[in-house]
């Protein structure tokens, strides 16, 4: 009875080989022959499974910088930020220039009229005639011209300044200046050194013995990945960019309202009286008084003989 061989090829790493039903029983094992010739050499076994990851190796030193990065693209302007505080207020300024004069106060009174100036000199004496009844006294003289008005008096002293207004509003805070462009990368460090790779896994069994090669078996699964060595330390950052423009300065606020009007300083002082006119001219001199009547003639001094010749008669 002849022999059948059936040979199973499978995907999977090939176990055992079954026999047909229709071999007869097994005969006695003869002595052992002599060893044949090393037949040739079986196709190579499929790959075992991977053994498990290796260790990871320590950090390798860190390597030499790398050149520097491109200058990243600049981020958008972040949005500006809220306005701060107000502050405080400042000292009070150095106190503005003094305020034009204050109008002149009012012309003091009048001063008092000075003293009638002396009578003027009588005039000179008319000629002795008969002495008539006295002339009418002269109208007196007109009264001199009232002297000039006094120098007016110092101005009074200015009223305290009034109060400064309370501060304007603090103006609008100007808007943000565009933020300056971003600094360099700093240099990307150099990537740590590859860890160990791990140990190979143990060789899958040995398939069973055929006089037909078996298929070559499925090759096992890759190893897991050994793990990434540490980064290396990151570079030095690059140097801050140049600071943005500073924006507009905010327009000035409004000025406050000016503080009232300090109360007016007192009137000054009446100024002296003025100095006494100067005399009135002479008055005229009064009219002459009418000749009084002629007296009666005297005696004639010739006739003084002839009188006392009569009364010696």
């Amino acid at each position: 009875m002849s022999e059948t061989i059936i040979i199973i090829e499978s995907a999977s790493p090939q176990t055992s080989v079954v026999f047909s039903a229709d071999q007869g029983p097994q005969g006695t094992p003869g002595n052992t022959g002599p060893t044949g010739p090393t037949g040739a050499t079986g196709a190579t076994g499929a790959t075992g499974n991977t053994g498990p990851q290796g260790p990871t190796g320590s950090t390798g030193a860190t390597g030499a910088q790398g050149p520097t990065g491109a200058t990243g693209a600049t981020g958008a302007q972040g949005p500006t930020g809220p306005t701060g505080n107000t502050g405080s207020t400042g000292p009070t300024g150095a106190t503005g220039p003094t305020g034009p004069q204050g109008a002149t106060g009012g012309t003091g009174p009048t001063g008092d009229t000075g003293p009638t100036g002396p009578t003027g000199s009588t005039g000179p004496t008319g000629p002795q005639g008969a002495t008539g009844p006295t002339g009418a006294t002269g109208s007196t003289g007109a009264t001199g011209p009232t002297g000039p008005t006094g120098a007016t008096g110092d101005t009074g002293p200015t009223g305290a300044t009034g109060a400064t207004g309370p501060v304007g509003p603090t103006g609008a805070t100007g808007s943000t200046g565009d933020t300056g462009p971003t600094g360099p990368t700093g240099p990307t460090g150099a990537t740590g050194a590859t860890g160990d790779t791990g140990p190979t896994g143990p060789t899958g069994p040995t398939g069973a013995a055929s006089t037909v090669p078996g298929p070559t078996g499925p090759t096992g699964p890759t190893g897991d990945t050994g793990a990434t060595g540490a980064t290396g330390a990151t570079g030095d950052t690059g140097p801050t960019g140049a600071t943005g423009a500073t924006g507009a300065t905010g327009a000035t606020g409004a000025t406050g309202d000016t503080g009232p009007t300090g109360p007016t300083g007192a009137t000054g002082a009446t100024g002296a009286a003025g100095a006494t006119g100067a005399q009135g001219p002479t008055g005229p001199t009064g009219a002459t008084g009418a000749t009084g009547p002629t007296g009666p003639t005297g005696a004639s001094a010739t006739a003084l003989p002839d009188i006392l010749m009569l009364g010696g008669m």
